[in-house]
């Protein structure tokens, strides 16, 4: 057991991909730094991994203790892992608590070429559309992937089913935001569906530039999910409807019915001591400035570093040393 009282100690946290990696070393420098608040000698480590699947596979980590820490995006990922509902991923409850979550606000969005006369998921089923489909890494390897599979479930079709079709799925055209290029010799998702290599892009990250340069130069449909189809998702598996707003994006022209992919959750083990999750909260507190700053506007942090409000829609509960935080801190 980790114990803060017994000389350094030797902090892991799992932070895979460049945005949480950017949170991951402001949190270790919040709490080795000039003002830090663990043992003299102490030492706090950031663990990167292949983005997508180290917010599949993150929960499971931190439960088994490779980690003390770990961030997963959308939030609502680490109910369904201590509900133990994400077949594949987490087939049994884990132990894990909530330390904060920074504001990110994020959807996931099912967009087609409006020349294809498409206007419901159902009718990619019933017509049997060979799309053309660019995603994030698909299955168990991102988040996306796995929603991917269990909406296309719910409407009784799958990835290899599409591809039967004649359609295809990629993602190695995919830009997770303006700074980030695809390898040469590939092309890019925007320019794919400008010139119709692509005509359909079922992905999250909807804030980023890549989606709006898509939007802004072709002409879109939104597909919504089905009521009763996202009613059974949450009941299944956890997962948070939401409603993209009418004007979100170019052609977005009525609210359209999809599922939320918001927060930045850190998140730990529940028998994580008390004083670790009070002095990480404090870390971040003292680097709160930094943290904005090493964000651009268009990347993954979409709002201020606002402490009364990264207690809220943590979706489990919040470790008993980060409520003791936000209570005295008086952000609660």
């Amino acid at each position: 057991m980790l114990n803060l009282n017994n000389g350094p100690v030797e902090i892991k946290l799992l932070a895979g991909g460049a945005n949480f990696s950017k949170y991951g070393c402001m949190i270790g420098q919040g709490l080795t730094g000039y003002f830090g608040s663990l043992p003299k000698g102490s030492t706090v480590s950031v663990h990167n991994m292949h983005p997508g699947e180290a917010c599949l596979v993150g929960p499971g980590l931190v439960d088994q203790g490779r980690y003390h820490m770990a961030m997963t995006s959308p939030s609502w990922l680490v109910r369904t892992a201590t509900e133990g509902r994400g077949p594949g991923w987490a087939d049994r409850p884990m132990r894990l608590r909530a330390i904060c979550v920074f504001p990110h606000f994020d959807q996931f969005a099912f967009a087609v070429r409006s020349d294809l006369g498409i206007t419901s998921m159902r009718q990619i089923k019933d017509r049997k559309i060979p799309l053309r489909i660019s995603t994030a890494p698909t299955h168990l390897m991102h988040p996306t992937g796995w929603v991917l599979d269990v909406v296309l479930a719910e409407y009784g079709m799958s990835i290899e089913e599409i591809e039967s079709w004649g359609g295809s799925v990629v993602h190695g055209d995919r830009q997770p935001n303006l700074l980030e290029r695809v390898p040469e010799g590939r092309i890019d998702r925007v320019t794919a569906m400008r010139t119709g290599v692509l005509n359909a892009v079922f992905d999250e990250a909807l804030m980023t530039r890549p989606w709006r340069d898509i939007a802004d130069s072709v002409d879109l449909t939104y597909l919504p999910i089905d009521e009763d189809v996202l009613d059974r998702l949450e009941k299944k598996f956890g997962i948070r409807q939401a409603v993209m707003p009418r004007g979100s994006l170019r052609g977005v022209t009525e609210d359209v019915l999809t599922i939320d992919f918001s927060g930045h959750l850190l998140f730990c083990h529940q028998d994580l001591p008390d004083e670790l999750a009070y002095a990480t909260l404090r870390g971040i507190e003292q680097q709160r400035a930094q943290i904005e700053s090493i964000f651009h506007p268009e990347q993954g942090l979409t709002g201020p570093v606002d402490l009364s409000m990264m207690w809220k829609q943590t979706f489990v509960p919040l470790h008993p040393g980060a409520e003791t935080f936000f209570r005295e801190r008086g952000y609660m």
